[in-house]
């Protein structure tokens, strides 16, 4: 049976143009990851554009005794069926890009014999599931297959990407090299996007012998040994074939002074992004900011250059519109939701926002439904991506489940929080899976992990008991203290996708990424925890009703 490796290419690129020209170990990078593809005499094509600016690759290509196909710029799919075209259906197909330098012959012989055994319609080695690091894999599927993708896919993010179709419609799995046995390279990183992948694929082939014939599981060993890389990634979900990290990092704290028990204050921007990208590095694939965070969003702006933004999702919210009266007119409140997500897409520098949540639940049916109903006009005008709400309690979390057009749902939720259960929020979210939930306050403003004095002032609630009993429960489960205690908890709830945990400083961000690396409670762990902590007043677990010997006032 023929087997084709079609890579693609291009010169263009906004975020490192002709890096597919650059040189990595004497080569032209996309001469290189072509060179090493083939280098057990695979059948190997390089599928790039007709556009002008790809002459000079086709050419070089060409002198290497690479064979190309041309088609269209941004019909990548379209490229990937007229390079097939002379396969028969049952011909397989390996898709390779040339961003990706180090996977080789080896490496996908082996995929396509795991193809040929599974039976399936598609086989990809997607990072991080497969182990390997992002950048080192590749999708084999058949030429019927691919003809299948090419007449039904329509959108131009189908187009663009090749294989999104596939795997929507088809039977896939996920292939795992034997090479690795029980290692994980799935938290490093060995694509050419931007000038900082460029400079770790320039020093990973450094004093490489043989650049063509280094073999792929040598690489991923030799990139875990660079300085500077990751030794690790959080533990993450698969989410509509996403892995969406179980830790959120919460931007609160860099755009403001937040937190009951801040004594550090804001970190300097130049420290914020620091902070953002260690925590990108370690595989958070999600960052929760807002209009209401100062100077947040802009501040992830500055962090999120390069290839940094292509790596996470940003998760804000609209404005508190706390200007607009009970009784404002359609108009005034349509000036004023558009004005949020203007100033949200000229903060983040995006023309879309991925996901946009009510910053306050009420406003869902505030103003006769106005402005929920403008923000799902502005999504269908491709402003906004997804929407969802923040929420307070469980009621108002059970009235929203109702409405389709929800697809995030943010909760505060604590070892002390008993009102979710009880009102059975994690029951009625069975019946809506579509819906991502991402869980806020895991540490209550920090109180949790503290001593009590740092408390607000409660009546009738002894804080000096309660955390005395945190203590001795997270002694009891070997925990390593309140804190580990508190966030395995919340991250131990079955209905939580993700926990949401702000940070005002490097080594909190280094904790935290640790310690949700920790094993999780079991659920005989929560029930004993749960029975065991004193119940806590609603005026406890909404920060917003806190009286506080200082004069910050959370939200």
């Amino acid at each position: 049976m023929r087997t084709l490796i079609i890579m693609q290419a291009r010169t263009k690129s906004s975020r490192l143009p002709g890096k597919a020209l650059l040189p990595v170990g004497e080569y032209p990078s996309a001469v290189l990851a072509a060179l090493r593809a083939g280098n057990s005499n695979c059948e190997i094509v390089v599928a790039t554009s007709t556009e002008p600016s790809d002459d000079a690759l086709a050419e070089i290509l060409d002198q290497y005794g690479v064979r190309v196909v041309r088609g269209p710029l941004e019909d990548v799919l379209g490229r990937y069926a007229l390079a097939a075209a002379d396969l028969s259906d049952e011909s397989v197909v390996v898709r390779l890009t040339a961003d990706n330098v180090v996977p080789d012959g080896a490496l996908v012989e082996e995929l396509v014999a795991a193809f040929a055994e599974s039976g399936l319609e598609y086989l990809s080695q997607d990072s991080p599931r497969s182990r390997l690091p992002y950048g080192l894999g590749g999708e084999v599927f058949s030429a019927a297959t691919l003809r299948k993708a090419h007449a039904a896919a329509t959108s131009p993010q189908d187009r663009e990407h090749v294989s999104p179709w596939i795997r929507r419609n088809c039977r896939i799995a996920i292939h795992r090299p034997r090479a690795l046995g029980g290692a994980d390279y799935g938290h490093l990183r060995c694509t050419i996007d931007d000038e900082e992948d460029y400079q770790r694929i320039c020093r990973l082939f450094e004093g490489v012998e043989d650049p063509l014939r280094a073999g792929w599981f040598d690489l991923a060993k030799r990139l875990a040994s660079l300085p500077g890389e990751p030794a690790f990634r959080v533990p993450y979900r698969v989410i509509a074939g996403r892995a969406c990290s179980e830790l959120t990092l919460g931007t609160a704290q860099l755009g403001m002074q937040y937190g009951i028990t801040n004594r550090s204050g804001q970190p300097s921007r130049g420290l914020a992004s620091k902070m953002v990208r260690r925590a990108i590095a370690h595989g958070v694939t999600a960052l929760d900011t807002a209009r209401g965070y100062g100077e947040a969003e802009q501040i992830l702006a500055e962090a999120l250059t390069g290839a940094w933004r292509s790596r996470v999702e940003v998760i804000t919210k609209l404005d508190p519109l706390a200007s607009l009266a009970p009784d404002a007119d359609a108009a005034m409140v349509y000036a004023e939701v558009d004005e949020s997500v203007k100033r949200s897409c000229g903060a983040l520098g995006v023309a879309t926002l991925g996901t946009l949540l009510l910053h306050r639940a009420h406003h869902h049916h505030c103003w006769g439904g106005a402005a929920w109903n403008h923000l799902r006009r502005l999504r269908a005008d491709g402003k906004i991506a997804k929407l969802g709400v923040s929420v307070y309690d469980p009621h108002e979390a059970l009235e929203l489940l109702g409405d389709p057009d929800i697809q995030h749902l943010q909760v505060p939720l604590n070892v002390l929080d008993w009102r979710w259960r009880a009102s059975g929020v994690d029951r009625a979210l069975a019946d809506r899976p579509d819906v991502i939930v991402h869980a806020r306050s895991a540490l209550l403003q920090g109180l949790l992990a503290g001593p009590a004095e740092y408390w607000p002032r409660l009546t009738n609630y002894d804080a000096s008991q309660c955390v005395q009993e945190i203590r001795r429960l997270a002694v009891k489960f070997g925990r390593e203290g309140a804190a580990d205690l508190c966030l395995a908890y919340v991250r131990s709830q079955p209905w939580i996708h993700s926990v949401v945990v702000g940070c005002e400083s490097l080594e909190q961000v280094d904790e935290n990424l640790r310690l949700f690396c920790l094993p999780k409670l079991s659920a005989e762990q929560c029930a004993e925890l749960e029975g065991s902590l004193p119940r806590a007043p609603e005026g406890l677990l909404n920060p917003s009703q806190w009286k506080l010997a200082h004069d910050q006032v959370p939200n």
